[in-house]
Parts: C-alpha cells; structure tokens; sequence
C-alpha cells in the first residue's frame, strides 16, 4: 500500500497539505525530530528548497505533482546532456506505523526492491547544508534509516506533507554538544 501511495506522489493529481517550517536553514548542520502518529495514513517527513516549497504550495490543487516530471515527448537528445542535479526535495514517507525505505536509491524511484520498517518512536532529521545531504534517523537508537541529496543553493526548510490524514509531534532538540541554540516554533537551528 505504501508502494502505491509513493507512486500516487509522483504520477497523478491530488490533493495533499503542505506544512513548511517557518524557520529556513542557510548553513551548517541542523538537527530536530518528530513523532509521527502511526495511525497516520500517510506523512512525508523531509526538507526542501524554501522557494521549491513556496511554489509547490502556491501551485492550484489541480496540477500534477512537482515530483512528477513529464517527457517532453520528443527524441531530440537533450535530455541525456544534462548534469543530474541534487533534487529540490528529500522526503522519507510514513504511512500506518511503517516507513518506505529503498535500497540505496532516491525515494522518489519506482524501485521495486523497496522495503518497509516499523516506525521508531521518533524520528530524526539531520540536514547538512554544505554538503547538501540530509540524514533521516530513528531518534531514538540513532540508527541511519536513509540519506540523500538535496538541492542547498538556497535557504531549505523542514517540509511535512499530509495525506488522508495523519499528525506529528515536533521534538526539542537533543544534544550533548555546548552549541548555542536558537527555536522558533519547534524548529531548532545550531549554530
């Protein structure tokens, strides 16, 4: 079923709510976590380029997925000349107590040899910004679930997505480092 759910994320038209944190990360390390609640039918957990994200929640409910990127239908070439950028989004997806892992390639593929874990009871979040990669943990036994690029040539948010309902509990921060913090509505910034 969550197989289904991620293909419905990139291949058709629907309606999802959006959250963007309020508080962009332009540098260093960030760290914050959350609970999702396994009831939750579907929650994507993740990051994204804040003008990627403002658009992507301007854009009418109508239009296709940003995720979903059409061929342009002809054969001219120009498509394999092009460098593959990190992309603007990384989101680990949750749905009914159990998150869809892929072994070693972008969550946004259709890999079929995709796997399911149960849900931690937290889960962590760690965006490195200059070295463009965020880190998704369980929170608790600080186990790497998944880690992949992202596009960081611009301020990035934390992003969750909502389908056919669900709820999260952003988390303080936990840290053992003497770094000074700063929180704005539950996010936390190092620096």
């Amino acid at each position: 079923m969550l197989f289904a759910a991620e293909r419905l994320m990139t291949s058709c038209h629907l309606s999802i709510d959006l959250v963007i944190g309020d508080v962009a990360v332009t540098q260093g390390k960030s760290y914050w976590a959350c609970c999702v609640d396994p009831s939750s039918y579907l929650v994507k957990v993740g990051v994204g380029l804040e003008s990627k994200l403002q658009e992507w929640f301007q854009v009418p409910q109508d239009v296709v997925s940003p995720r979903y990127d059409p061929d342009s239908g002809h054969d001219s070439g120009a498509e394999d000349t092009t460098v593959e950028a990190p992309p603007p989004y990384a989101f680990l997806t949750i749905g009914m107590g159990k998150i869809l892992l892929s072994h070693g390639s972008a969550l946004t593929s259709r890999d079929p040899n995709g796997c399911t874990v149960p849900l931690p009871p937290r889960i962590g979040i760690c965006l490195d910004y200059e070295q463009g990669k965020v880190s998704f943990y369980d929170a608790v036994s600080f186990r790497e679930l998944w880690e992949c690029g992202v596009d960081c040539s611009g301020p990035v948010c934390p992003a969750f997505c909502f389908i056919g309902g669900g709820a999260l509990h952003l988390q303080e921060l936990v840290a053992n480092k003497q770094e000074r913090k700063v929180t704005i509505s539950g996010f936390t910034k190092l620096d």
